[in-house]
C-alpha cells in the first residue's frame, strides 16, 4: 500500500495548499477544490446563519475569524451603496449647475417668438423643458434630471480630441420596418464622423444585418406628429450636418434599415414636422363655445327672473358654514 506523500485530503498526492471556507478541506490545487466540493456537496462558502456554540468560539479561532469577516462585509456593502447614492446625487446636481452658467446659450424671450421649433415644443411639452442650441443649430430637449435618458447623455465638448461628440441612441428595423432587433448607445462620437461611419458595424453583424452596404438611416421625429413619423438623414453626411436645424431629446435617435421602401411611408419634411399648430381653429372653436356659453347663461338668467317675479314672497334660505352662536343673556331677558 501506498503511503501519502502529502496532506492534500483529495489527492493526498502534493501539500495542501487551500483550504475551504466551508469545511476547512485542505487541497493542493484547483482541481482537488472542485472534486471536493462535487464529492461533498460543498458549497465553499461560509453560512453565517450555522449556530455556533460558545466553547467552540474559544477552541478554533476560525468561527471568530468567520463572523468578523462577515461584519466587514456588510460594512463594505454600506459604504458603497453610500457611494453609489452620492454619485448619482453628483450627476443629478451636475446639470443644475451647468444650467446656471452664464456663458450657456439659451433661448431668451425674442429668440423663443422667432424660432417655430420653440413653439412646436412648446405645444408638445405642456411642462416647458428646459431647451439649449448646439453645435449647427440643432435643438436639445432636456428631459428632468436624475431620468435615465439625463443619466446615460454624455454630449458634449471633449478637451482631449478638442472637438463636440454626441452620445446617440440607435435602434435596428427588420426588414418591414416596424419590429426593432437591437436598441443600443453609442457614446463620445465624433460630430464630424459620417453617420455611416459612426454606427458600429459590429454590433450590427452581431444582431444579424449582413447588408451593410445598403443601410438607410432615420432619425425619430421628436414632435411625433404625425405618430411615428421620422426624418431621413443623408449616410454621407457628418453627424453635426446631419443634425442641423433638428430638434432631439437629450440625444438623437436614429433608426437604421435595410429595406428603404418600407420606411417610406413614415418620412416626413422638417418643415411638416416642426410646424406649429394653428391657434386659429382653437381660437374660434374657443369663442363659439363662449358665446354658446353666453346664451345659455342668459337663457338661465331669464328663467330665474321669471320665478323671482312669480313668486316674490319666498327667497332661498341662506346657509352658512359657521356655527350658530346663542347669547344666553338674550334668553333670560325674553323669559
Amino acid at each position: 500500500m501506498d503511503t501519502p506523500k502529502g496532506d492534500c485530503q483529495i489527492c493526498q498526492n502534493f501539500q495542501a495548499k487551500y483550504t475551504c471556507p466551508a469545511c476547512t478541506t485542505k487541497t493542493c490545487s484547483l482541481v482537488c477544490y472542485k472534486t471536493h466540493k462535487e464529492r461533498d456537496a460543498c458549497t465553499g462558502k461560509v453560512d453565517t446563519t450555522k449556530f455556533i456554540q460558545k466553547s467552540q468560539f474559544t477552541e478554533d479561532p476560525t468561527y471568530l475569524n468567520r463572523d468578523y469577516n462577515y461584519l466587514l462585509n456588510v460594512d463594505r456593502s454600506i459604504q458603497l451603496s453610500k457611494e453609489d447614492i452620492k454619485q448619482k446625487a453628483r450627476n443629478i446636481l451636475k446639470r443644475s449647475k451647468q444650467d446656471t452658467r452664464p456663458d450657456r446659450k439659451r433661448f431668451k424671450q425674442n429668440e423663443a417668438e422667432s424660432d417655430k421649433r420653440r413653439l412646436r415644443v412648446n405645444q408638445i411639452f405642456p411642462h416647458n423643458p428646459n431647451v439649449v442650441v448646439k453645435r449647427e443649430n440643432t435643438m436639445i430637449v432636456q428631459v428632468a434630471p436624475g431620468m435615465q435618458r439625463a443619466l446615460s447623455n454624455k454630449t458634449g465638448y471633449d478637451r482631449k480630441s478638442n472637438t463636440f461628440t454626441w452620445t446617440v441612441e440607435w435602434i435596428v428595423l427588420d426588414t418591414t420596418g416596424q419590429k426593432e432587433i437591437a436598441n443600443f448607445l453609442s457614446y463620445r462620437l465624433n460630430e464630424n464622423l459620417s453617420v455611416s461611419k459612426a454606427v458600429p458595424l459590429n454590433v450590427l453583424r452581431s444582431h444579424g444585418v449582413t447588408e451593410l452596404d445598403s443601410l438607410n438611416f432615420y432619425l425619430k421625429n421628436t414632435t411625433n406628429v404625425p405618430p411615428g413619423s421620422v426624418i431621413e438623414l443623408d449616410n454621407e453626411q457628418s453627424l453635426s450636418n446631419a443634425l442641423k436645424d433638428k430638434i432631439v431629446l437629450e440625444y438623437p435617435t436614429i433608426y437604421v434599415c435595410t429595406n428603404k421602401e418600407t420606411m417610406a411611408s413614415r418620412v416626413v419634411d422638417v418643415s411638416q414636422a416642426y410646424e406649429p399648430e394653428s391657434m386659429v381653429d382653437t381660437e374660434s372653436s374657443g369663442s363659439s363655445s363662449d358665446s354658446s356659453s353666453e346664451s345659455s347663461s342668459s337663457e338661465e338668467s331669464s328663467d330665474d327672473d321669471s320665478d323671482s317675479d312669480s313668486d316674490s314672497d319666498s327667497g332661498p334660505e341662506e346657509s352658512s358654514a359657521r356655527p350658530i352662536v346663542v347669547d344666553k343673556q338674550s334668553i333670560e331677558d325674553v323669559n
